[in-house]
């Protein structure tokens, strides 16, 4: 019996999405839990697995089409079963789900059984040339990956050097599909997000002196180096939870109120920037936020993101003070309601009363979703961020 395959709903935003890569061909066996395609969507490329064991009869979508979310896109045959019409697929997650591939991973020891003759040999090791041997590995080229030309008795340099270049062009195509769709979203902020920016500049020689106090802690209780960013988050965090109407987004044309504080971080990759977002983070103190925090950097360079560590976030942090950016104002991810962007920490002129001196400053850009609150909530709340960032005794 046909088991159809369908564009899963990876996430509650998702409507549609791109096949980027069919793990498996028509033919192959195909096993529960195991990578049939792998999708992509604006914020990550996922790879989804099989509910479903048999062959791989039917590709209907190939890799490269973009199909919306329900769409037939290929047919498993289930084994010693009559034909019939085909079942739904077992394989999409219900609507409104976040789905997260689940990895099957043998553990425990080897079978003591297991033979090793020689033709189990030729079948785990691809018979290949030295120099192709040498220069895949060079490349960095899966040698089972590669297919032989003609009727060759094994690989040489030349398949091996084919391989790299058709796996450049696939990756070279990857790349221009996310930033298309990266492009699309942008767009869609633009077009449908009235939205509105104020700044403020703030003193932050408090908030460099309590880094500097909780670095020694954070970096023995974590392993991970506290930075500044890790301290705006907590800023962020305790202000929101302090301004509720900031903890709203516009959903079906009416605010909806959020019960968390869920906060994304702009992290910028080589296929473009990506918003991982940290969950709960109310209930984290600041070492905890910069464990997650380099978890999902790390992870998001890696491209190893889940749909989950993409979704829910109610506004945005984006910090451009590396690239020693003194301001700017950032786009809002459709779904959230606002962003904040800051600039990098230097000595800038200071203003104490009637002294000028000098002080290390932080220049401020809060962009918001109009739809959700007026200028006055607004303006309230970044000035309780610059005041926090001058005055961080909360932060612990």
């Amino acid at each position: 019996m046909k088991v159809s395959i369908v564009m899963p709903q990876l996430g509650l935003t998702m409507t549609e999405g791109t096949i980027s890569e069919w793990i498996k061909k028509p033919g192959d066996k195909v096993e529960k839990a195991e990578f049939l395609f792998t999708v992509s969507t604006d914020k990550a490329d996922m790879e989804v697995e099989s509910m479903a064991e048999g062959s791989l009869s039917e590709i209907v979508v190939e890799a490269g089409k973009t199909v919306p979310v329900g769409t037939v896109i290929a047919y498993i045959e289930k084994p010693g079963e009559e034909d019939g019409p085909p079942e739904p697929s077992a394989e999409a997650p219900a609507r409104g789900q976040a789905a997260e591939p689940v990895r099957v991973e043998s553990s425990g020891p080897a079978p003591q059984s297991v033979v090793a003759s020689w033709e189990f040999i030729k079948r785990a090791r691809p018979a290949a040339s030295p120099r192709a041997r040498r220069i895949a590995q060079e490349l960095g080229v899966d040698l089972a990956t590669v297919q032989r030309r003609g009727t060759a008795a094994r690989i040489i340099e030349e398949d091996v050097r084919r391989a790299a270049q058709a796996t450049g062009a696939r990756a070279t195509a990857e790349s221009a599909r996310r930033r298309q769709l990266i492009a699309e979203k942008m767009v869609q902020s633009a077009q449908t997000i009235p939205h509105f920016t104020i700044g403020v500049e703030a003193s932050a020689e408090a908030l460099l002196a309590l880094q500097e106090s909780l670095k020694g802690p954070v970096e023995d209780s974590t392993g991970v180096k506290l930075t500044v960013t890790d301290m705006l988050l907590k800023v962020l965090a305790i202000v929101v939870r302090e301004t509720p109407k900031m903890n709203t987004v516009w959903e079906e044309e009416e605010s909806c109120p959020r019960s968390g504080i869920d906060l994304g971080l702009a992290v910028a990759t080589e296929e473009g920037v990506v918003g991982p977002v940290i969950h709960d983070i109310e209930n984290l103190d600041v070492g905890a936020i910069a464990h997650q925090r380099s978890e999902l950097v790390d992870k998001a360079r890696r491209r190893k993101l889940s749909l989950r560590d993409l979704e829910g976030g109610v506004g945005t942090l984006s910090n451009l003070g590396m690239y020693r950016i003194d301001q700017f104002q950032a786009m809002i991810t459709p779904g959230q309601s606002f962003v904040l962007a800051v600039g990098q920490i230097r000595r800038r002129p200071w203003v104490e009363g009637a002294a000028l001196a000098v002080r290390s400053t932080i220049i401020l850009s809060l962009s918001v979703d109009h739809r959700v609150v007026d200028g006055a909530v607004a303006a309230e709340f970044i000035r309780k961020v610059a005041e926090t960032i001058e005055n961080p005794h909360r932060i612990r």
